[in-house]
């Protein structure tokens, strides 16, 4: 139940690989200076009570795309924006994997500031090897994608994740890591998790 609110042997090939990797390493590279435009869009609504209403709106309905378009169905939603997301059971086929989605929007008027609080989360044996098949990679690319106005692919994320992921835990190297996160956690002794999250302050002192 969801709350709202991952040497070859001829030189040849070797080289090939290596020249890939670099490829595909610089390419990444040139994407970590872009800015996540759609919260500084939100961050000029959020100066008013109207405004604030409707970045909550927006975001609802894009994390409520997300979760329908990746073949999820949302249990309930609440007329604030907020909604429940229930995973397990409600695929076809179901899936076993623990799985999570939590977004809160909280205000405090007093400091003068909401708080956007976003986190994505699997659970994964500790042994398990990620590969492109596995569903949630798509479901996290894809709330990474309403989250930024990045051109990055589809693949070029898999590939960072995937990497990160088999090689133990870590952090993945991806665009915007000042607010959103890719990573790999060791949390009990035989899983791991694999989860996206992301913070950050809208300045509400005009209200």
């Amino acid at each position: 139940m969801l709350t709202v609110g991952s040497i070859k042997l001829l030189v040849g090939a070797y080289i090939l690989e290596q020249a890939s990797e670099n490829s595909s390493n610089n390419s990444i590279e040139d994407k970590k200076d872009d800015s996540i435009k759609l919260f500084e869009d939100y961050s000029k609504k959020a100066n008013t009570v109207e405004g604030l209403e409707e970045v909550k709106k927006d975001l609802s309905q894009k994390f409520s795309k997300v979760i329908t378009d990746s073949g999820y169905k949302i249990a309930n939603s609440n007329s604030d924006g907020s909604f429940v997301v229930s995973i397990n059971g409600f695929e076809t086929p179901p899936e076993k994997d623990i799985r999570s989605l939590f977004y809160s929007m909280s205000e405090d008027q007093k400091e003068g500031k909401a708080v956007v609080d976003i986190l994505c989360a699997k659970e994964y044996p500790e042994n398990d090897k990620l590969d492109k098949r596995d569903k949630y990679i798509n479901f996290i690319y894809n709330i990474f994608k309403s989250l930024t106005s990045s051109n990055l692919t589809e693949k070029e994320f898999a590939d960072a994740v995937i990497k990160t992921f088999n090689e133990g835990v870590g952090s993945v190297e991806l665009p915007y890591m000042n607010d959103i996160h890719v990573e790999v956690n060791k949390v009990k002794k035989s899983t791991k998790v694999l989860k996206l999250s992301l913070e950050y302050e809208f300045d509400i002192s005009n209200h």
